[in-house]
């Protein structure tokens, strides 16, 4: 089973290539990416929200392009636990994660985006080290997830969201 869920370094890597690696779990990957993709936009949607001298329609307009985002992660997110839900059986006495598999790589995807973002701003050094310092450590946690859940250890949660936000689409 842990063939079939890709490794952290490559859903690191799907973040910022879309290259067809032929691997089972290639759609978490592709999904992924997409992931990472929703989080620019929002990390830069954020920026003019929050940018000085924004008007009242700018900072309108960027908080409904944040929640369609947001719809958006959630469909991918969901995306992601639905094709688990289909691809990996847990023993039912295994001790139950958190978190679903989705929650996680967007997790993965916000950190990913967030230490980027931080690197290439000149004043943020010592939040760009904190910032990939926690990608390491999400991605270090990720792995013994899916070690663990290959070794029946743990399991999955089938959850589905409940917040719904309003789309574009």
């Amino acid at each position: 089973m842990r063939e079939i869920l890709p490794r952290s370094a490559s859903i690191i890597e799907a973040f910022r290539d879309t290259t067809s690696r032929e691997h089972p779990g290639q759609l978490v990957l592709d999904t992924a990416n997409e992931l990472a993709a929703q989080h620019e936009q929002q990390w830069e949607a954020e920026d003019v929200s929050r940018a000085s001298g924004a008007s009242a329609d700018d900072i309108a307009e960027s908080k409904r392009l944040i929640d369609d985002l947001n719809a958006k992660r959630v469909a991918l997110v969901e995306r992601i636990d639905e094709w688990v839900s289909a691809q990996v059986h847990s023993r039912a006495d295994a001790s139950l994660h958190t978190e679903t598999l989705g929650s996680v790589v967007d997790r993965l995807a916000i950190a990913w985006v967030r230490a980027n973002s931080l690197i290439n701003t000149n004043d943020a050094r010592d939040r760009a080290r904190l910032a990939l310092r926690q990608l390491a450590e999400l991605a270090d946690a990720y792995d013994d997830l899916i070690r663990d859940v290959a070794t029946g250890h743990r399991r999955l949660p089938a959850w589905r969201p409940l917040k719904t936000y309003r789309s574009a689409s």
